[in-house]
């Protein structure tokens, strides 16, 4: 008998492969044990996951003891919006200028190299949907700063910068691609992720640990910045060629803005998720705070996110946009899908 996790759960699931903490673990294991189908044929997954967390709970109280759990990670940085984007890239490839573009964050846009030290984040919109820009310090020679490869492992995305006005552009690509595949990573450019033969029926069979030897999927999106500079389509056109990458290239302007609504669409794509917005009844839609749900997410998904009470007592929804028929009348199992107005009856 199927276990059919839903889409949330799966997103919790990913959430835990990859945590780099034993509290984040324990964080993303409590999400899955929330989320989980609780039948007989998800009996012994539910097993799994309440013993993964006793053992992850020893862990966190044990490093609480010993005070490791009080250190201070330059590069941690808790995820807000529809998801937390990482850039990455070498010294004074406009990192800096892209999130101070896009966001109201403090960043320090300089022509010497290093000017960020620590994680800075910043909230990027496409359209009407938050999404969490994170300007690193850059990989120098291809080697990445402490903590770094631990944040780019929680990102759900990484936006890799190149300069499309510098000599060695090739180099700062290929040395950025080599980091994912020194660290157990392989950057791929779609939503959809495979983690491998460790599901079954999409739930992860979480008394193992081989896919901890596996190599981690990671959402990469590659930018090549500086559009404004002089040659830079010849160099954008030579650097394709040369490269033959299968990862999604995006040519823009941190200076000008030029692609930077693509790249900001490109990413929200990446994320693998839809907003949805509420409407009460009698009322018109609320269009300023969409629910982020992830793609096949479901009205009693959204019904979750509004209040675990309302998903418990919900009869029915009305939804318009997408496939229906405006206003008609669906299930707490019927999928939603990006644009579509949601009016929970309980």
């Amino acid at each position: 008998m199927a276990v059919n996790a839903s889409p949330m759960y799966q997103k919790a699931e990913e959430r835990y492969r990859c945590a780099t903490s034993p509290q984040e673990k324990l964080d993303a294991l409590q999400e899955m044990l929330r989320l989980v189908p609780k039948h007989k044929a998800s009996e012994k997954v539910q097993q799994q996951i309440k013993e993964r967390i006793k053992k992850t709970k020893e862990q966190v109280g044990k490093a609480a003891k010993t005070g490791s759990g009080q250190q201070h990670d330059p590069m941690s940085v808790p995820r807000q919006g529809a998801g937390q984007v990482l850039l990455l890239g070498a010294p004074n490839v406009g990192k800096s200028s892209i999130v101070g573009a896009l966001t109201k964050a403090k960043v320090e846009i300089a022509e010497f190299p290093f000017s960020t030290h620590a994680a800075v984040p910043g909230m990027a919109h496409h359209e009407d949907v938050p999404i969490q820009l994170v300007d690193a310090p850059p990989v120098m020679d291809g080697h990445p700063q402490p903590g770094m490869t631990n944040a780019i492992k929680k990102a759900d995305a990484v936006l890799l910068v190149i300069d499309l006005s510098a000599i060695e552009l090739i180099d700062q690509f290929e040395q950025c691609v080599a980091l994912f595949g020194e660290h157990g990573m392989q950057p791929v450019s779609t939503a959809e992720l495979d983690f491998g033969d460790d599901h079954e029926d999409g739930v992860m069979g979480i008394e193992e640990d081989e896919h901890e030897a596996k190599l981690l999927p990671k959402r990469v999106l590659v930018v090549a910045n500086k559009m404004d500079a002089p040659g830079a389509m010849e160099n954008f056109e030579t650097f394709k060629e040369l490269t033959e990458t299968d990862l999604t290239l995006l040519p823009i302007s941190a200076t000008t803005g030029e692609g930077l609504p693509e790249m900001m669409a490109a990413l929200f794509g990446m994320l693998n998720v839809i907003r949805v917005y509420s409407k009460r009844p009698g009322k018109p839609a609320d269009k300023e705070s969409p629910f982020i749900l992830p793609v096949g997410g479901t009205v009693d998904d959204m019904a979750r996110h509004v209040h675990n009470d309302v998903a418990e007592n919900l009869k029915h929804a009305r939804i318009w946009g997408g496939t229906v028929h405006d206003g008609q009348q669906v299930t707490g199992h019927h999928v939603l899908t990006d644009g579509n107005v949601v009016e929970l009856h309980v």
